[in-house]
């Protein structure tokens, strides 16, 4: 897939986002919506679909990295105090998986981040670097069953 060769190129690009929160403790890297408008332009495959999180269900979070779970926040009680703090990443390699647990979903494509500083952050609560040992990353698309 040419698409795959001409993202691997973006790995050198330092990018920022902001550190946010929902009500129910997801916390989150908001990122710049052009990035997945960008990568998924790149993508010439049938039956793919940029991913839902602009939906309501997804608490309308649009394009973002995923950093801790409400699980853990729950789970841990904690309580995240760099929410509005800005972070850098980079853009690592460009993926594909079938996903365990996203109903409907039969193939997801993404591109993985690496961010030493989101590592740190996560250490700090007393997490592993990694959310369940998966590399950060930014969700570019999606294929439905």
């Amino acid at each position: 897939m040419n698409w795959y060769k001409i993202a691997q190129k973006l790995e050198d690009v330092e990018l920022k986002g902001k550190l946010k929160q929902t009500k129910n403790g997801f916390t989150y890297l908001d990122i710049n919506d052009d990035i997945v408008d960008g990568l998924f332009s790149l993508i010439d495959e049938d039956g793919i679909k940029k991913p839902p999180y602009n939906q309501k269900k997804y608490n309308s979070i649009g394009t973002h990295i995923s950093i801790i779970k409400d699980s853990e926040v729950e789970e841990n009680d904690l309580e995240i105090k760099e929410v509005g703090k800005e972070y850098n990443f980079t853009l690592g390699e460009f993926k594909s998986t079938d996903p365990e647990g996203w109903d409907g979903v039969e193939e997801v494509y993404f591109i993985q981040v690496h961010s030493p500083e989101l590592e740190e952050l996560r250490k700090k609560y007393g997490l592993s670097k990694k959310i369940d040992g998966h590399e950060f990353h930014i969700t570019i698309a999606i294929e439905e069953e």
